[in-house]
């Protein structure tokens, strides 16, 4: 994306510090600043939606004050440049200046780091809710007034882009009818810091002990089928925008009952077996449900409980362990019930005390079947899926030659 940032006025700025002694006069009778941007990797943000960003410029004869101080460039209505409110011009006695930008410009919490010209962003929580979730972008460049005044910016993602599909898999002759209510990332770190360098460079800190799940419940199930669907398709957003962490799995049944140690992927599903024949080989079952219409018997596989309900739901899950890096998207691909795959394992105990209940026509059962504990499979085995990483694609919708890889999970 190449957008030409104009910003119109007339203006003069003086820029001094606290102290007498030091004070530093930036006379402001040079060429107007103007910038030049791109999007490595665009995804959420780019050319037709970058609204606004916050821009800091730090000179190098200057010990910490900023030049420009977190003010907002606007896209001009039906334009495809943006403008501040005030024009800035670049000061005649200064060579360099060092760039930083910031989108969206609602980010909260920005600062200067301990050097004084650089950024870091304190306490960054994405939002829980996957249609409110916000993508971050942040760019960092050195210009030379001697170079000319117009800026090149490129916006880098600081965040890791996060899908999950889902799909069914074939398992002999048998049919399943598979339903998804609702999903959920489990247990990522939800509050962290962002720091950079001075190669730009994005640093998440890793010790937050605050845990965040992300997710939606589905007014109506989605039914897989054999091919890939996504299960985050809210308002034209398939994806999560999550911190960059390395995370921990749920170990399963080895820590059965800590609800907030490792990560997982939380699934509110159901799980059904078609059989030929109106009639159960065998003799009755109030947890087969006789379809004599289409000639063929239904089994409530999951959740499992005394009588057949099309209505009931269950909770399962499968732990996840992977490092999730800034600009890169993860893309979970989950098979429930193939050749070698079940509907996952019982999540750990308590962790669904905040998760709904279902409504009066939905139920939600939140507790294992007799016999079953957490972590143990809800049917003969956990969920197969891999991760597809890749890196995010140019605006341009060139790859730049970054080829994708495959991690097999099982």
């Amino acid at each position: 994306m190449n957008t030409k940032l104009s910003f119109l006025g007339v203006a003069v700025l003086l820029l001094t510090s606290a102290c007498s002694e030091d004070s530093v006069e930036l006379v402001n009778n040079g060429s107007e600043i103007t910038f030049n941007t791109s999007i490595s990797r665009a995804m959420n943000l780019d050319k037709s939606n970058l609204e606004s960003f916050k821009v800091w410029a730090f000179s190098d004869i200057t010990d910490s004050a900023p030049f420009i101080d977190g003010q907002t460039a606007t896209k001009v209505n039906g334009k495809e440049y943006f403008t501040f409110s005030n024009s800035i011009f670049w000061p005649s006695d200064v060579n360099t200046l060092n760039f930083w930008a910031v989108a969206p410009a609602t980010i909260k919490g920005i600062g200067q780091d301990g050097s004084g010209k650089k950024l870091r962003i304190d306490d960054y929580s994405p939002n829980t809710v996957p249609t409110k979730q916000l993508d971050l972008i942040v760019a960092q460049t050195t210009a030379q007034l001697s170079k000319g005044t117009s800026v090149s910016l490129e916006f880098r993602h600081a965040l890791s882009q996060i899908i999950i599909n889902a799909s069914e898999g074939t398992k002999g002759d048998e049919t399943k009818n598979i339903k998804i209510k609702g999903v959920w990332v489990v247990n990522p770190s939800g509050k962290e810091n962002l720091s950079t360098t001075d190669g730009s460079d994005l640093i998440w800190s890793t010790n937050s002990s605050k845990k965040a799940q992300y997710g939606i419940e589905f007014t109506t199930p989605r039914q897989l089928d054999h091919t890939s669907t996504a299960l985050l398709d809210a308002e034209n957003k398939t994806n999560l925008l999550l911190i960059p962490q390395q995370l921990k799995a749920w170990e399963g049944k080895s820590n059965p009952t800590n609800a907030t140690e490792g990560a997982y992927i939380l699934f509110l599903c159901r799980v059904e077996a078609i059989h030929p024949g109106a009639e159960h080989v065998g003799g009755g079952d109030d947890a087969i449900k006789s379809d004599t219409e289409n000639n063929r018997h239904i089994h409530q596989l999951f959740p499992y409980t005394t009588k057949f309900d099309e209505y009931e739901y269950g909770y399962t899950c499968v732990p996840i362990d992977t490092k999730w890096e800034a600009g890169k998207r993860y893309i979970y691909n989950l098979s429930f019930c193939g050749a070698t795959s079940g509907a996952g394992i019982y999540p750990p105990t308590g962790s669904l005390d905040e998760k709904p209940d279902g409504n009066g026509e939905y139920k939600y059962i939140k507790i294992p079947a007799q016999g079953k504990y957490a972590g143990d499979p809800v049917l003969d085995n956990p969920i197969r899926f891999t991760v597809t990483v890749s890196d995010w694609v140019d605006a341009g919708g060139s790859t730049d030659g970054w080829t994708d890889g495959n991690i097999d999970m099982n």
